[in-house]
């Protein structure tokens, strides 16, 4: 028997050996994707009402269908065309919604210098509760490239898209918008409500229809449609047609910029005690007494007593006495003129017909408490004949309608009312949120998408054709060994730091600066631009750079001098080198850093789109918001990267100036990040203090750029913290500046309106 010999061959594989840097770097990469796909993971169960709703990115799309007009004493029923269009929005649709169950459906729109995400919170609940909700884009403003004013037709023509759904039930399609959203609610309800003042022509004869004349009805006008709506941060509607079963107003308790009103005689006053002489005079029976938990009037006679505390009628003005207003009585529908018994119920729902309160809270509704429904359980309050308005006021800011959950709750709870739980959906209690879990969780996204960079840059400086970029920080100066020892080092950081954050609480005050050296020609071209709030944050970070220029060099002049004076031939071991960030050892690292910073954004927007694209997912909270952007901005935002590298640039440039020798990293980063923001979050707490507790803002001109000024916050602090890492990576401050100055100009550019894009989609 022959001896079989072969050797049998084994198949291994074997890890390549890695050095450990590379190792450390390859694991981060892990570890941030990680927090990346946690923070999709939640963001897309939480906006899909935990996977059982769509949700879907229009751009661009159109249907058609027809509305049936009743049949009149006076006319026979016509049909007409319904033509619904959505240049962008996002469409939520839960699983309820059916051709055979169809669903009541909401139309949200943003404000100002926002766009569709901005009202998140609300189509989060809405959906979660059985409504299709469709988020929708301003023109001018987020996907939206139509350059049409925001004259609310936008909003009309999403309410036909979601009525020619087959299921979305027609007769039940609310709209509501923020602040400039308010405004389109309110155009919206004229330009789609039955006006009782028209005629119509029906075969030949003109007669009275449904209060729609023929040649409006084939325009697309008046077609009865929309049938509730709610404004957030404005007036209320005036024009209001008979086809609306119900207007609500959300409103903040102060707001920078509505419900303006002068409050007569509806606020008692207290007055000095009054004299005997005055006690003695006819006009001592119009004084008012406290009775109770109430007043009386003095009665006629009455004998004046020492010490006591009278009362009269004053005025008092501002949009926290609004429920007081006779505008409010004038919404709600009630006739009383009983001044000191005008203040509307906050959160009650009033019948417009009569003024009759039909509902109202048991508990205290501007903390989302006790509303109405969560006492009928989304039972419908409307019904045949009723016309429904109610007001609702949360504590806070016109900026924090759109990011509270009392604001929602009463979203919720107006919607509930008007059109009861929709079908085969359960009723849940509107203070029952949990958009605010996916804000909390895009914070490991952003952790993911900016800590990202730090191993993937490390793993370029690790190639050969990236390694010549490396470089080491300068030293600290001996002098700089105790933060008490180096008083300028204070001194310059303060200086500049308050400046940065006075001179952005008056962004007006650029406009002559931007203006006299004519550079809107270089933003406002035809070919498109990005509106004027990012012009001007574009020179205030100039001027900002520049002072710290200016700054640094004083301090390093006096300092230079000091030092030769007391240490002589040792005076170089006690200078500074605020401009060490400024080397580029070599011509071909000119070119590399451009190229390796390229690669770097690459990963962080390749990220971005991809997640964007296959999950609809953004990082967003509140109003800081990394999203996606469309590439016919991108010649318009590039115009923007050279100005703001400037600051960026100068950013990372005093990062590495503002350090403490022996001093831990960590510590060196966060006084930085202090003193960049620091100022900036001093002059805004004091702002809101003061205007939440005297009802006026001291600086009222001012208003709209405090509240621009809310996202400069992270995206400086965010800057700082990559200019620091970046400069202990290349020893210079070329590659943050450059990085940060693409990453924050694109979205400062992808997070407000536009105009001007004819060149890009020509018209005829």
């Amino acid at each position: 028997m022959e001896e079989n010999n072969t050797t049998k061959r084994k198949f291994t594989f074997k890890v390549p050996h890695l050095p450990n840097d590379s190792r450390r770097n390859i694991i981060l990469i892990c570890i941030f994707l990680a927090c990346i796909i946690l923070s999709v993971f939640v963001g897309g169960l939480v906006q899909t009402a935990g996977f059982g709703a769509t949700v879907e990115d229009l751009r661009n799309v159109t249907n058609r269908g027809t509305i049936t007009l009743k049949a009149t004493d006076k006319a026979d029923a016509a049909s007409y065309t319904v033509n619904g269009s959505v240049s962008s929005g996002l469409l939520y649709v839960p699983k309820n919604a059916t051709p055979q169950t169809k669903a009541p459906a909401v139309v949200l729109t943003h404000g100002l210098y926002n766009n569709r995400e901005m009202q998140e919170s609300n189509a989060i609940e809405l959906v979660r509760r059985g409504f299709v909700v469709l988020a929708i884009d301003h023109g001018s403003h987020g996907h939206n490239t139509s350059t049409t004013s925001f004259d609310g037709l936008t909003f009309v023509n999403a309410a036909k898209y979601l009525y020619n759904l087959d299921y979305v039930d027609g007769t039940r399609i609310a709209v509501s918008g923020h602040s400039m959203g308010g405004s389109s609610t309110n155009k919206s309800l004229e330009i789609d409500g039955i006006d009782t003042s028209y005629t119509a022509t029906v075969n030949g004869t003109k007669v009275t229809y449904n209060g729609q004349t023929d040649e409006s009805l084939k325009a697309g006008y008046h077609m009865g449609i929309i049938s509730a709506a709610i404004t957030q941060s404005n007036n209320v509607a005036t024009k209001i047609g008979s086809n609306v079963r119900g207007v609500a107003d959300v409103k903040s308790s102060v707001d920078e910029f509505f419900y303006s009103c002068t409050v007569k005689e509806a606020i008692y006053m207290p007055v000095s005690d009054l004299t005997a002489k005055e006690a003695k005079s006819a006009t001592f029976a119009t004084y008012y007494v406290q009775d109770g938990n109430g007043y009386r009037k003095v009665a006629e006679g009455e004998t004046y007593k020492s010490g006591t505390k009278y009362f009269t009628y004053g005025t008092r003005a501002g949009s926290s006495y609004y429920l007081q207003s006779s505008q409010a009585v004038d919404f709600t529908g009630r006739k009383s003129a009983d001044l000191d018994k005008w203040e509307t119920i906050n959160g009650g729902i009033y019948n417009k017909a009569d003024g009759s309160l039909l509902a109202q809270p048991t508990k205290d509704a501007t903390k989302g408490k006790g509303l109405v429904s969560v006492e009928r359980k989304g039972a419908a309050l409307w019904t045949e004949g009723k016309s429904l308005r109610a007001i609702y006021e949360m504590v806070g800011t016109h900026p924090m309608v759109h990011f509270s959950v009392a604001s929602t709750a009463h979203i919720v709870d107006f919607v509930y009312n008007v059109f009861g739980t929709p079908e085969n959906a359960r009723f849940i209690d509107p203070v029952s949120q949990s958009w605010l879990v996916k804000e909390i969780f895009a914070a490991f996204g952003f952790l993911g998408l900016f800590g990202l960079i730090f191993p993937v840059a490390d793993l370029l400086l690790g190639t050969p054709l990236f390694a010549s970029l490396k470089g080491q920080p300068a030293e600290a100066p001996e002098l700089l060994k105790k933060p008490r020892k180096h008083i300028t080092y204070w001194l310059s950081a303060i200086a500049t730091a308050w400046y940065g954050a006075w001179s952005l609480r008056n962004l007006n005050a650029h406009e002559k600066l931007y203006n006299s050296t004519n550079w809107s020609g270089l933003f406002k071209s035809s070919e498109g631009y990005i509106y004027s709030n990012v012009d001007k944050i574009a020179v205030w970070g100039i001027k900002c750079a520049v002072f710290a220029l200016v700054v640094t060099i004083i301090i390093w002049i006096v300092n230079r001098a000091i030092n030769t004076f007391m240490y002589k031939d040792d005076a170089p071991n006690y200078d500074e080198h605020p401009f060490d960030g400024l080397k580029i050892r070599s011509v071909g690292n000119v070119l590399k850093t451009p190229l390796f910073v390229t690669i770097l954004l690459a990963v962080f927007y390749g990220i971005m789109f991809f997640i964007w694209e296959a999950f609809v997912v953004d990082f967003r909270f509140w109003t800081f918001d990394l999203r996606v952007f469309d590439m016919i901005k991108l010649p318009s935002m590039l115009k923007y990267v050279p100005f703001f590298f400037i600051y960026y640039f100068a950013n990372a440039l005093f990062a590495q100036n503002y350090r403490v020798k022996d001093l831990p990293e960590w510590a060196t980063t966060i006084i930085n990040v202090v003193f960049n923001v620091g100022a900036l979050i001093i002059i805004l707490w004091a702002h809101n203090s003061y205007f939440v507790n005297n009802g006026v803002s001291y600086d009222s001109a001012n208003n709209l750029w405090f509240i621009a000024s809310y996202p400069i916050i992270p995206c400086v602090a965010i800057a700082t913290v990559v200019a620091r890492r970046m400069y202990l990576r290349t020893g210079n401050a070329w590659t943050a500046g450059l990085f940060n100055a693409v990453v924050f100009t694109f979205l400062a550019c992808a997070n407000t309106s536009f105009s001007n894009l004819a060149w890009v989609y020509p018209i005829g």
